[in-house]
């Protein structure tokens, strides 16, 4: 039987992405409670775009590093 054991590397990298959408949950949800329908849909969208966007570049900077 073989183990599957994460190495302190994935590991972190797993909390990291794990605490990124907690963080991101927290944040929309602190904009739907300030903000009345429709604004809060369109700022959580906008949020998410951010996101995407910040995501990429992201990803982008760690392949550069390789």
């Amino acid at each position: 039987m073989t183990e599957n054991i994460m190495s302190e590397e994935q590991y972190n990298e797993l909390l990291k992405a794990y605490t990124k959408e907690a963080l991101a949950s927290m944040i929309k949800a602190d904009i739907r409670s300030r903000f009345p329908e429709p604004y809060a849909s369109m700022y959580c969208q906008q949020f998410d775009n951010f996101k995407t966007v910040a995501d990429f570049l992201e990803f982008a900077a760690k392949l550069m590093r390789r």
